[in-house]
């Protein structure tokens, strides 16, 4: 009876703790935790050069502690100049950095191409074999990290770093130094009084070189643009033209020599001058064309006041020209360091000036055609200067307003312009020879 009692306790603990046991085996086993994916930004790193295995382990480390997920690749980088197309294409930020020995130190240089930009970013520098890891750390920190703050330049305003700029004018200083030289070994050859060939182009090659030359190192030296090289050009010209007019005119007797003496001086004057007034802030386009307006304009001025004190139309007025053509170039070279014309300005007057002085002088013209008599020459000249004067006011009321530039302006405005206004038929039927004149265009 007891032993029935101890099985039948014994099966109903044993039924009991069955469900414990499969309950027990049904329960999942705790393992190791499951990776979650990295959803930090991607960034393809390519190490160029020897082979460093601390250098490459501080840089993946650097990339992970700026927040990215650094991916060493092994094949070779693309080529620079495909380097942003490849990181477009794959949507990856690629980071090439390259290390190099050299007899100076290690060289470095870092290039990156975030997908988003529109230009590579890059680093290069020398650094000592003990400074090289940091450096490059920085150095790669510095292009991999897109500045996102209000101050720093965002990727589309990145710009490739400034490469030197040429002085614009540099042709221009160039072409007219290499002339200005040439004359200048004339003028030296001639001023001494030889005319020995032998002697005339060895000195007119070595100016035109020391002339060339001293350009260059000018352009090299200084910013020149195009406005401050043709108001030098004009100091350089207009000056030896008017020393050699003034000169025949007052010395008619004196030797030839005298005369390229007076043309150097005279250059070297306006070279100085003009070389002075560039001091004072460079020089814009409408004072460069004032300054060769004013050479031209005083020369036809002073040519027509000498031929109203004299009367005489048989003498070329050598004199006044000359004066007329120094003066008209001081005065406008000094103005254009103070008012700072506008071209298009100086242009209208110049015209406008001309057009009247042609009209005057083609009015007046018939007190020419006989004999002329000083009182006919003299008013010839007083028609010619009023229509000229009277042109330049003229051109003054259609000069364009500063503010209305590129857009058109209340109330009318024309300018002339040199067209084909007609033919004249020889023959029945025939096309004929065509006539030339001006037509007037714009709105009123």
């Amino acid at each position: 009876m007891t032993c029935r009692w101890v099985a039948s306790v014994l099966a109903g603990v044993a039924l009991a703790g069955a469900p414990m046991m499969a309950a027990a085996q049904t329960e999942p086993v705790e393992g190791p935790p499951s990776r979650q994916p990295d959803d930090r930004p991607r960034v393809r790193l390519f190490v160029v050069g020897e082979e460093d295995e601390s250098l490459v382990a501080l840089l993946e480390e650097t990339l992970g502690d700026l927040g990215f997920a650094p991916d060493l690749a092994i094949e070779p980088p693309p080529a620079r100049s495909n380097l942003l197309t490849w990181a477009r294409e794959r949507d990856t930020t690629a980071v090439i950095v390259q290390r190099r020995v050299g007899a100076q130190g290690i060289e470095l240089r870092v290039v990156a191409a975030h997908p988003q930009d529109r230009f590579l970013r890059s680093r290069e520098g020398r650094v000592s074999s003990d400074r090289a890891s940091v450096q490059a750390v920085v150095m790669m920190r510095d292009v991999v990290v897109r500045k996102t703050t209000a101050n720093a330049p965002q990727p589309s305003e990145v710009t490739p770093p400034p490469k030197a700029t040429r002085s614009e004018g540099r042709f221009i200083l160039a072409t007219h130094g290499t002339l200005y030289g040439g004359f200048l070994g004339y003028s030296l050859q001639r001023g001494a009084g030889s005319d020995d060939p032998r002697l005339l182009y060895p000195l007119m090659a070595v100016g035109a070189g020391i002339g060339l030359g001293a350009a260059l190192i000018v352009t090299d030296e200084w910013e020149v643009g195009q406005s401050e090289a043709w108001y030098l050009v004009a100091g350089t010209w207009w000056p030896a033209v008017a020393a050699h007019l003034i000169h025949g005119g007052r010395f008619p007797d004196a030797s030839a020599a005298e005369a390229w003496q007076f043309g150097l001086i005279g250059s070297a004057a306006g070279v100085a001058l003009s070389s002075a007034g560039l001091l004072n802030g460079g020089m814009n386009d409408g004072g460069a064309v004032l300054a060769h307006s004013g050479g031209a304009g005083g020369l036809v001025i002073g040519g027509l006041t000498e031929l109203a004190v004299t009367g005489d139309t048989e003498t070329l007025p050598l004199a006044g020209l000359g004066y007329g053509a120094a003066g008209g170039w001081l005065v406008a070279s000094a103005s254009a360091t103070l008012f700072r014309p506008r071209a298009v300005d100086v242009l209208i007057l110049d015209l406008g000036g001309l057009l009247g002085g042609l009209a005057g002088a083609s009015a007046a013209s018939p007190l020419l055609f006989e004999k002329p008599t000083v009182d006919k020459t003299r008013g010839w000249v007083a028609a010619t200067g009023g229509g000229l004067l009277a042109g330049t006011v003229t051109a003054a009321f259609f000069l364009p307003d500063a503010t209305t530039e590129t857009t058109p302006s209340s109330g009318w405005r024309f300018v002339p312009r040199p067209s084909t206004v007609g033919f004249a038929p020889s023959l029945p039927g025939e096309l004929g020879a065509p006539g030339y004149g001006l037509t007037w265009h714009g709105p009123w």
